[in-house]
């Protein structure tokens, strides 16, 4: 027989009732009538005064006077007792009001008392609190309609109250209310007006017997990892009952939940169709907030994420941030501050990502044959302004309700490829033609040189983003002012020329216009004979140059001519501390901030310009120069009979063959394709029950099964633990929400979800339930070590036993194979296939240390009295790296030599060109002694 959830309630109270109420009235009642049957009175008959019962107690203790004394001690517990029922009873008769609407008041009190005053406590409120859940009337499932004060809307379906109702027929049956919501602005830029109307749904849902939290967040929500959403929305609610939902572990049939629906992908920006009687918009749009800008349907979708985050406890609300009008999302700055004093703008940061893979390139290709030190850390300046242009030009997702961890909002994305900017006005960058003015452009002021020094940054930067092709915007200095700015450039650097003195300066500037004006004439000559081949000209475009200099009397003439013909996209003339006839002045302070210089063409609005400190700008060039394998231009004076520098520039490999050696004989058709065994990357035999792979995809495994588990697990959860494996030691929570760019505010409830997450996915694919898979040792997580192995840590500690000191063939043959089972681990890069922002220092280490480890196996299996064995297996090793890394130059120059010691020149021919091919599209090309492993072989059969 199946009973209602209101019966089952009231039975249950009635049960509660009796039991508390005997309970009561036994220790009230059975308790005296105990004490009198067992002792009377415990006063003594005879005993009339006080000096007469003080020698009544002088006497030996007997048993009839210990009796008397714990009878007495008994009637003073029952006295203590019955008092303490009797202010209990009066506190929850005028507590009576408050009870009827929130039980929680009872356990409040209960939990407020000591332990002798709480039993009384719990006797009397058990009981009252049982009546009033016996007597109360049954509750009509109701909505609460939206106050004036919500600015939000809450649209709720409330499913009828039936006995029978399951979990699956809950939702469907209930009807749907749905009102139009507006957004007022706050938080986006640009949305004050509402022009569309948007909607929020949530479902009422009543508890029926067996349900979770987590259940009911799969079955509703789509992901059962979004539970606590439900349970932030409801914490705080009484039910019918008079309880409130305190342990998410613990729900009760007939319980209310609310359950908000998440919505459907937001549609194409084409019109949607206009319900029947749609209602109106009255939502008041605050004055501070109205723009003249219309909201699209991303911002309307943003205005409800934002609703939803107010009940996600890891969602906080973020002010201040203006609205990417393309995407529709909130974005970020425009600039980046490096340090205290230096401030770039996004698209320069851009560049400076660009050139940070060249500077990695270059780092492992200046590392000498044998070197096995470290790649030197990148400027801590330079890779935060890579780290921020790196998440601004990731792909915008839209922003996800049910995340578990959310993130900061990135910066704005950077301008087009090619573009220079020069500063901030309003959050905006600004271009260069900005300072295209007839008569040219005069920079004074403390900050005129720090403006100038990231000005030549910016163009420098971005001409790294249009490698291997030609800079669109390029510039000339004279070389004493160019050397004051950024010294170490050598005279022609990429985008940036140094002439001997300003003269040859001007001349560039004349030859660049008579370029364009010719360019020109081609076009219009072009167009008349063919328009077809119009396409052509955009092509063949001189671009922008920027002429920087400090006017001097013997050239302000010539100056003078050249700025009356600036123009955007042709030429811009800048000056430096003094001022051109006719020429706009900009006062430039410490900090960038520009103002009008007295004459009529000052700068009218507020501009902020990017600016460097030297030491800034000494690390920039550093690493422009060696993301084109150069070094600083140092004065160094020569050593007689010293040719280091012309044999081996930039540290190359010095262990190459010499071109003059006779080149091996050529291949005969007999000669058998060599195809070296591959490495084998199985997966090993799993020791723990829980096995993390983070070489190639993030990928967990659990109790050996061949298939991964957790492949559904959000993005940021996989994130969350490769993070952990790439630092065994263990992350502080404020480290992990800085790798992790947690939004400010959320990193404590993000960090809980992501561990939360993490317990409920693998204890249901291992069992494990009484240990937790991520330690939290106060502020410090990390993997349990006992449950949690990866391959990271295999890795690692193999290649720590390939480390031998003796050259026997016992500690050679050690080596290999302790190097052939690190390399086993190693199925890719770190995260491969994941943008993590945190993990490109992480990727390179971890490669290095792997190509390391092939290339001294390599020179071991190049020497004379190496065996085919250790022959063989460095091959197999070097092509398996050669796979995965396939510019590494030095894998390459290896795997060619033990090819052609093994006579198979054909595939040493094609290891080189497979590295030719994947450096031209990086815009290089083999070093010389790679060319000389190869060059003599061709010549070699030419001469045949």
């Amino acid at each position: 027989m199946n009973h209602s959830p209101q019966l089952r309630q009231r039975l249950i109270a009635a049960v509660t009732a009796g039991g508390t109420m005997a309970v009561t009235l036994a220790l009230l009642a059975g308790m005296p009538c105990i004490l009198w049957q067992a002792t009377g009175l415990p006063w003594p008959e005879r005993v009339s005064s006080f000096s007469e019962f003080g020698q009544r107690l002088s006497q030996p203790v007997s048993d009839p006077l210990m009796i008397d004394l714990l009878a007495v001690v008994g009637w003073v517990c029952w006295a203590a007792f019955a008092g303490t029922v009797v202010r209990e009873t009066v506190w929850y008769t005028t507590h009576l009001p408050q009870l009827l609407r929130d039980r929680h008041a009872h356990h409040e009190h209960v939990a407020s008392l000591s332990v002798k005053g709480s039993l009384a406590a719990l006797c009397v409120g058990t009981l009252v609190v049982a009546l009033i859940g016996l007597w109360r009337p049954q509750t009509a499932t109701a909505l609460e309609l939206p106050t004036q004060r919500e600015s939000r809307p809450h649209i709720a379906a409330t499913a009828p109250a039936l006995p029978a109702l399951t979990r699956q027929s809950t939702p469907q049956l209930g009807a749907e209310a749905t009102t139009p919501a507006t957004t007022d602005g706050s938080g986006l830029a640009g949305s004050g007006q509402s022009g569309e109307a948007s909607t929020v749904r949530h479902i009422e849902y009543t508890v029926i017997e067996g349900d979770t939290l987590w259940d009911i967040a799969r079955t509703h929500m789509g992901d059962a990892c979004t539970w606590p959403r439900i349970y932030a929305l409801n914490k705080d609610r009484v039910q019918s009952d008079g309880a409130r939902l305190t342990d998410p572990d613990l729900i009760r049939p007939g319980w209310e939940l609310t359950i908000p629906v998440a919505r459907a992908a937001a549609p194409p920006p084409t019109p949607a169709p206009t319900p029947a009687d749609p209602a109106p918009d009255t939502t008041p749009t605050k004055p501070a907030e109205a723009t003249t800008a219309q909201p699209t349907p991303h911002q309307h979708a943003d205005a409800d994420r934002q609703e939803s985050h107010e009940h996600t406890p890891a969602g906080t609300g973020r002010q201040g941030e203006t609205t990417d009008q393309n995407a529709g999302t909130p974005s970020g700055p425009a600039a980046i501050a490096l340090g205290e004093a230096s401030l770039i703008g996004i698209t320069a940061a851009a560049g400076l990502l660009a050139a940070r893979r060249y500077w990695y390139w270059h780092q492992h290709r200046r590392r000498a044959s044998g070197q096995e030190t470290e790649v030197p850390a990148l400027s801590p300046l330079v890779d935060k302004a890579a780290q921020a242009a790196h998440a601004a030009t990731r792909p915008r997702q839209p922003e996800d309700p049910h995340t578990l961890a959310p993130r900061r909002t990135p910066p704005q994305q950077p301008r087009t490829t090619g573009t220079v900017t020069i500063g901030v006005r309003q959050d905006t960058e600004v271009p260069l033609d900005e300072l295209a003015m007839p008569g040219g452009c005069a920079w004074t002021g403390p900050g005129a040189d720090g403006a100038a020094r990231a000005l030549l940054v910016g163009i420098l930067t971005a001409a790294e983003r249009q490698r291997p092709g030609p800079s669109h915007v390029t510039a000339v200095a004279p070389r004493d002012l160019a050397k004051s700015l950024l010294p170490g450039l050598p005279t022609q650097f990429t985008a940036l020329t140094q002439s001997t003195d300003p003269a040859e300066a001007i001349r560039a500037a004349e030859q660049h216009l008579i370029a364009h004006a010719r360019t020109h004439d081609e076009q219009d000559t072009t167009l008349a004979t063919g328009p077809t081949s119009a396409h052509s000209a955009p092509q063949t475009e001189p671009g922008t140059l920027l002429l920087l200099t400090t006017p001097d009397p013997a050239h302000t003439g010539q100056l003078q001519a050249l700025a009356a013909r600036s123009r955007p996209g042709t030429l811009i003339v800048l000056t430096l501390g003094a001022q051109l006839t006719n020429a706009t002045s900009w006062h430039i302070d410490a900090d960038g901030a520009t103002t009008a210089g007295g004459t009529p063409g000052g700068h009218p609005r507020p501009l902020r310009l990017f600016h460097l400190t030297p030491e800034a700008g000494r690390d920039v060039t550093e690493v422009l120069l060696t993301a084109h394998g150069q070094r600083p231009r140092l004065r160094i004076l020569p050593t007689p009979g010293s040719h280091a520098d012309t044999e081996h520039p930039d540290g190359e490999d010095t262990d190459r063959e010499d071109p003059d050696t006779p080149a091996p004989p050529a291949p005969s058709s007999d000669d058998p394709p060599l195809r070296p065994h591959p490495v084998e990357t199985s997966t090993p035999r799993q020791t723990k029950p829980v096995r993390l792979h983070v070489f190639g995809p993030v990928t967990l495994y659990a109790r050996g099964h061949p298939d991964p588990v957790g492949t559904n697990l959000r993005s940021e959860v996989h994130e969350f633990l490769a993070l952990l494996a790439a630092h065994p030691t263990g992350l502080l929570a404020s480290d992990i929400a800085d790798k992790l760019h947690l939004a400010p505010g959320s990193d404590q409830n993000a960090l809980k979800n992501l561990r939360r997450a993490v317990r409920r996915a693998l204890r249901a694919a291992t069992g494990v339930t009484a240990q937790e898979f991520i330690l939290l040792q106060g502020e410090l997580h990390k993997l349990h070590p006992e449950l949690v192995e990866t391959d990271l840590a295999d890795f690692s500690r193999s290649l720590k036993e390939a480390l031998f000191v003796s050259d026997s063939e016992e500690a050679r043959g050690h080596a290999l194979s302790a190097v052939s089972d690190a390399l086993a681990h190693y199925r890719g890069p770190f995260a491969h296939g994941s943008d993590y922002l945190w993990a490109d220092t992480i990727r390179e280490h971890l490669a290095m240390k792997a190509t390391d480890a092939a290339l001294r196996l390599a020179r071991q299996a190049e020497r004379a009295d190496a065996t085919p064995h250790e022959r063989d297996t460095a091959l197999a090793l070097l092509e398996h790296l050669g796979t995965i890394h396939p510019d590494h130059e030095r894998l390459a120059q290896h795997t060619i030599r033990l090819y052609q010691a093994a006579g198979h020149h054909e595939a040493a021919r094609h290891t080189y060109t497979r590295l030719t091919r994947h450096l031209a599209d990086l815009g290089l090309e083999p070093e010389p002694a790679t060319q000389a492993l190869i060059t003599p072989r061709t010549q070699s059969r030419q001469t045949q």
